[in-house]
């Protein structure tokens, strides 16, 4: 079992520290039996810990998927702090942004695994918790990056819910896929999400060509 939350916890309060179990034990979990059909039962005695502690933390299941959701999400964009700033396309920084998230998850195998099952459960606009800035949000981050690409003249699409549901969708299966044999599963995500957008296949290619370079320079 990977222990990533619980080495993060290291040196924080019991609070932390508990959640950090909950959370490396869930995943294994539900990326076996899958969200639905697992009962806190099963992750609280594979964690080891009583079910009375669990809902010390959380009131139920739905809350738990829900934070453990927004902490892997928050932790694939800790990389893009900066890094794409000084990008002004919008296809290069779609790429980039893609790059740097996949290549996080695939440190952390069942990552994406998590993400695609949770897809229907929590909702797409992954809510930021009170205290953190809202550009941390996952969904307002691409929103913004598809809107500049329309004003750019890059993406020829209309800028909706369903528009971002399609693009998003597209993420979460390359990240389902993440370490299955596929060498190309990034460029080929970048370039799918791309083609949604509207960019044409050549132009995609050129805007991973492109975002490879950059990204080799940092």
């Amino acid at each position: 079992m990977s222990r990533y939350f619980q080495d993060r916890a290291i040196g924080q309060n019991k609070k932390l520290r508990t959640r950090g179990v909950l959370f490396d034990s869930a995943l294994v979990i539900f990326c076996k039996q899958g969200i639905s059909n697992t009962r806190l039962e099963d992750i609280t005695q594979y964690a080891g810990i009583a079910n009375a502690t669990f809902y010390n933390h959380f009131k139920d299941k739905d809350e738990f998927v829900h934070a453990l959701a927004i902490s892997i999400v928050l932790e694939l964009l800790k990389p893009l702090e900066g890094a794409l700033v000084e990008i002004k396309d919008a296809a290069i920084r779609i790429v980039v942004l893609t790059n740097v998230i996949m290549n996080t998850a695939l440190k952390q195998e069942l990552w994406g695994t998590f993400l695609a099952q949770s897809f229907y459960i929590v909702p797409l606009r992954i809510l930021v918790p009170a205290g953190l800035s809202r550009h941390l949000d996952a969904s307002t981050r691409l929103k913004a990056i598809i809107d500049s690409g329309v004003e750019q003249g890059s993406f020829s699409i209309i800028s909706d819910r369903f528009q971002m549901e399609q693009v998003s969708w597209v993420l979460l299966s390359g990240l389902r896929r993440l370490g299955k044999g596929d060498v190309n599963i990034i460029d080929r995500t970048s370039e799918n999400m791309l083609r949604l957008l509207g960019v044409s296949s050549v132009n995609a290619r050129l805007a991973v060509s492109k975002a490879q370079a950059f990204l080799e320079l940092k």
